[in-house]
């Protein structure tokens, strides 16, 4: 379960905390997706620079749920790992779409994951910080492909194509 707020990076506001919470919930099944990979093996692409290699591992990530680019990985990343804890992961990301920026730090352990807002950018900003967070609640929904119901399936297409 993501936890929906750390405080850590940005200056805590309801604002801030309903945006942690908007990402939150449109990361679900990325984070899962991500999970699939061995901690052993981001510590090994951290500690070795390897960062094209997370780069690959979150775009393999997202194409299921969102459109490319949308969400991307921001080429930085921490762990901690120590004799005496379970380790940890970090990841940078960047989300753009619809002139909303939005960078934030996901943390991967074993007590499950949590978001760190660093900065949301807008190009156009709204009036108010409320609607700042409508549209960045609209951006992620534009920025998530359809879901493909039954009828969806090739069968049914070929089928439509006769």
């Amino acid at each position: 379960m993501l936890t929906p707020w750390s405080g850590t990076q940005m200056k805590r506001t309801q604002y801030s905390a309903t945006r942690v919470e908007i990402i939150s919930s449109q990361m679900t099944e990325v984070i899962r997706d991500i999970r699939l990979v061995e901690v052993a093996d981001y510590i090994a692409f951290i500690r070795c620079e390897l960062f094209g290699n997370i780069a690959d591992i979150v775009n393999s990530a997202t194409e299921l749920t969102f459109y490319p680019d949308t969400l991307t990985f921001g080429l930085g990343g921490e762990y901690k790992l120590d004799w005496n804890t379970s380790p940890k992961v970090m990841l940078d990301l960047e989300f753009k779409n619809m002139g909303v920026n939005a960078y934030f730090r996901l943390t991967l352990s074993s007590e499950g994951e949590e978001i760190d807002l660093h900065h949301v950018r807008f190009a156009v900003a709204g009036q108010t910080p409320a609607h700042n967070t409508a549209l960045l609640a609209e951006a992620f929904e534009n920025a998530r492909l359809p879901k493909l119901t039954s009828a969806d399936t090739p069968a049914t297409f070929k089928q439509n194509l006769l």
